[in-house]
C-alpha cells in the first residue's frame, strides 16, 4: 500500500488525494493587510468547482465593498473574530459561525482581534488567482508584523488592474452598518440562493447512528454549486452505528470532489488502496471524484468540515438521517435503517463497495 501524500501546497492534480498539514498551504501575503491567505485547495484540484482558501491575520482594516458576477463566497470562522458584511446585514463571526456570499451581494470583511483564523469556499474554482495577482509569495511562520510601504504605490495598482481581470466590481460608495446582534433567523437555513448567516450548532442537525450532521450550506442554498457541512463523530463503543460501522464500507461519489477539514479530535481515513492516514486538528484532505474511502473516529469526540462541489456526504446524511436538537453528540446511537440507501445513492450519483 502507498501512503497518501502530504504536502506543504495543492498538488495542482484534480487525480491526485493529499493531505496539507495544519497553518500550511500556498502562503500569500496581500503587502499591508496584516494577515496571510493561504491556498488550500485550488480550480485546478476540482477543475475549476471550487476552491478552499484559509486566512489568518490579526485586527485590520475591513477589505473595501465589492461584489462578483458570477463567484460565490463563504467565510467560517475557525478562531478569533471576523466581521462580514453582505447587503445591508453585518454579522460579528466567532469560531463555528458561517456566511454565505452569492453573486451580486456587496460584501466585505474585517479581521478583528490579535489573533483569527477563517476559511472559505471560493465557486467557481480560479478565481484564487487573484490572490497571486495582488500578492506575494510567503515564507514566514505568521504573517509580517510591520509593512510602511505606500499603499497608493504598492497595492492600489494591483487592485485597479484586478478589478479588471477577475471577476470584481468594486463597491467604494457603498455604505456598511455597523455589526448587528445575531437574529433568531440565523438559526436557518434559507432553501434558497440568498445571502446569510449562521450561528454555530443552532442550524439544523440530523442524527444517523452515532454521527451528527450540521449542514451550513445545502446545494438548495448554492444553486446546486456546492455544499458544506460540519460533522461530529466518536470512537466510543456506544456511537458505533451508522455509515461506516462495517469497517470494510466504503462510499465514493462519481461526480463530486471533497476536502475534509479536521477540526477537533483525529479522524481516519481510508482512501482506494492507500494506507489508512489520520487527520489532525487543522489538517485537510483532499479526495477526488470517484475515489472510494471510509471515515473513522480515533478518539472519543472528533469534528470536520466538509466541503464539495454538489450533493455529498454531508447531504447524504442529512437525508439518512432525524432531526436532531441538541448541540454535542448524544449518550447511544440512533437506531440504523439502512433501506433507503441504495436509492438514495442513485440519487447523488454515489456508490458504495
Amino acid at each position: 500500500m502507498s501512503k497518501i501524500e502530504t504536502t506543504s501546497r495543492p498538488t495542482g492534480t484534480s487525480s491526485k488525494p493529499y493531505i496539507i498539514s495544519s497553518q500550511e498551504g500556498e502562503i500569500i501575503y496581500i503587502p499591508l493587510s496584516k494577515s496571510a491567505t493561504r491556498l488550500l485547495v485550488t480550480g485546478k484540484e476540482t477543475d475549476d468547482a471550487f476552491a478552499v482558501v484559509g486566512s489568518g491575520g490579526s485586527q485590520g482594516d475591513p477589505i473595501g465593498f465589492h461584489y462578483h458576477r458570477e463567484a460565490h463566497d463563504v467565510f467560517l470562522c475557525l478562531k478569533g473574530q471576523i466581521n462580514v458584511w453582505a447587503d445591508d446585514q453585518c454579522r460579528t463571526l466567532s469560531s463555528g459561525d458561517f456566511a454565505s456570499v452569492p453573486p451580486g451581494t456587496i460584501h466585505q470583511y474585517q479581521i478583528v482581534g490579535p489573533h483569527s483564523e477563517m476559511v472559505g469556499l471560493i465557486v467557481p474554482g480560479g478565481w484564487e488567482e487573484f490572490f497571486r495577482f495582488i500578492g506575494e509569495p510567503y515564507d514566514g511562520a505568521t504573517w509580517p508584523l510591520e509593512d510602511n510601504r505606500n499603499f497608493f504605490e504598492v497595492l492600489l495598482p494591483k487592485l485597479k488592474a484586478a478589478a479588471e481581470k477577475f471577476d470584481m466590481v468594486p463597491c467604494p460608495r457603498h455604505r456598511g452598518v455597523e455589526p448587528q446582534s445575531w437574529a433568531e433567523t440565523d438559526s436557518k437555513l434559507p432553501g434558497s440562493l440568498k445571502p446569510y448567516f449562521l450561528k454555530n450548532a443552532t442550524g439544523p442537525a440530523y442524527l444517523a447512528g452515532g454521527t451528527v450532521c450540521r449542514p451550513l450550506a445545502t446545494t438548495e442554498e448554492s444553486g446546486g454549486k456546492f455544499s458544506i457541512g460540519q460533522i461530529e463523530i466518536s470512537s466510543h463503543p456506544k456511537l458505533q452505528a451508522g455509515l461506516f460501522a462495517a469497517s470494510s464500507r466504503r462510499l465514493a461519489f462519481d461526480l463530486v470532489h471533497h476536502a475534509f477539514l479536521a477540526i477537533e479530535g483525529v479522524i481516519q481515513f481510508h482512501l482506494g488502496t492507500s494506507e489508512p492516514a489520520d487527520l489532525h486538528a487543522g489538517e485537510l484532505i483532499f479526495v477526488p471524484k470517484g475515489t472510494d474511502f471510509s471515515i473513522a473516529a480515533e478518539s472519543r469526540f472528533a469534528s470536520f468540515y466538509v466541503f464539495a462541489n454538489g450533493p455529498s456526504l454531508t447531504e447524504l446524511y442529512q437525508r439518512l438521517g432525524g432531526a436532531y436538537r441538541f448541540s454535542s453528540l448524544p449518550d447511544r446511537a440512533a437506531a440504523w435503517d439502512e433501506s433507503g440507501i441504495d436509492a438514495l445513492s442513485r440519487t447523488l450519483s454515489c456508490r458504495f463497495s
